[in-house]
């Protein structure tokens, strides 16, 4: 099965081609805007040097957030217009998964990926490693850092990973001290989307256009705005 991913839900974006679980090509890049060029660019790319092309496509994988909400969006109307043009069914991917899936390693047993939302919060959960599969034990969701960390079953060492870990590096460490492990690794995530949605493809769970949703978990500001609007 032949994929293409595509991740703009942060200032970390990318697309990649994988196949049965291998990565066939990827572009990176670091988008100071709204990735409205930048992606356009990264998948033309990404055909480009595998050889490949949109019809020789299975499927199609897009991070539905959680994340930037012009991001999201961009990211999923791109996805949308492929797919109405070629066919081709869509699976729909968890930014904060993603993130949590560079972290499965040896001796690794808890996850916690954390996206900076702004406005002191948070796009966080917490999940359990079990036979190399996620389990989710806190659920995914906007919290204040100092809430969410409160949150946090003890125990066991923590695995940190994010803008948001980047964000409340400080504050990770004074609540919950030698608990909370921080590691380095890429925020590019187009790979590991891949990789999701070829699993969620192969079992036929692919979406239509129309069925695909964005994942905010909080109002975007143009929604508080009707919001704030319809209270007066």
């Amino acid at each position: 099965m032949l994929v293409l991913s595509l991740d703009t839900t942060t200032s970390y974006g990318s697309v990649a081609l994988v196949s049965e679980k291998k990565l066939i090509a990827e572009i990176n890049y670091l988008s100071p805007s709204t990735h409205s060029r930048q992606v356009f660019e990264a998948l033309e790319l990404v055909l480009k040097i595998s050889g490949k092309s949109l019809n020789e496509l299975d499927g199609l994988a897009i991070a539905s957030g959680p994340g930037s909400f012009t991001g999201i969006r961009i990211g999923l109307s791109l996805a949308k217009a492929l797919a109405l043009a070629s066919g081709l069914p869509v699976a729909a991917v968890s930014s904060l998964q993603a993130l949590a899936m560079k972290l499965i390693l040896p001796g690794v047993r808890m996850i916690s990926p954390l996206i900076d939302a702004r406005k002191g919060q948070v796009f966080a959960c917490v999940y359990q490693v079990e036979n190399s599969r996620l389990k989710e034990i806190l659920p995914a969701g906007v919290y204040e850092p100092e809430q969410f960390l409160a949150m946090i079953p003890g125990g066991q060492p923590v695995y940190f990973i994010g803008t948001g870990a980047d964000a409340y590096l400080p504050l990770i460490k004074n609540k919950l001290g030698q608990q909370a492990v921080m590691e380095e690794r890429s925020y590019y995530l187009a790979a590991e989307i891949g990789r999701l949605g070829e699993s969620i493809l192969s079992q036929g769970k692919g979406l239509k256009p129309g069925q695909i949703e964005p994942v905010y978990y909080r109002p975007s500001q143009v929604e508080e705005k009707k919001t704030d609007r319809t209270k007066d």
